[in-house]
């Protein structure tokens, strides 16, 4: 497999942020709940995702390095399996090349929050509010 477009790829991806509503294996898609718009790329008329609002992502957790979305969880490989739902996600995607409407997801990254790295490591939750 060659890299190219690997690079040029990441550049015409838009990243946006927000919750995991849900991940359909049977569909590969993702549903994201948007808290923020994005920055990168903008995106494609008809693609934009809207704050507060649903969005969905066609993912593709298998195949090529090139072909897959690649999932990292707190900056080590993962799966979009692995990602609990109402976690909050950074979302790299693009048109989907199978279906311009649709987006597609390069990339997921998930950043544990200290709350969720409590959570994992049996720290008790310190109430702040």
């Amino acid at each position: 497999g060659s890299a190219f477009g690997a690079t040029e790829d990441k550049a015409k991806s838009t990243q946006s942020e927000g919750k995991l509503v849900k991940y359909d294996a049977a569909t590969s898609m993702v549903t994201i709940k948007i808290t923020k718009e994005g920055k990168g790329a903008k995106p494609a008329p008809g693609l934009e995702v809207k704050k507060g609002k649903d969005a969905t992502f066609r993912v593709q957790p298998s195949g090529s390095v090139l072909a897959r979305t690649s999932v990292a969880i707190n900056g080590k490989k993962g799966e979009i399996t692995d990602i609990p739902e109402g976690k909050t996600v950074l979302i790299y995607w693009l048109p989907d090349e199978k279906d311009p409407k649709s987006r597609f997801a390069r990339k997921i990254d998930v950043i544990l929050s200290d709350e969720g790295l409590d959570a994992k490591y049996g720290v008790d939750k310190i109430e702040t509010d």
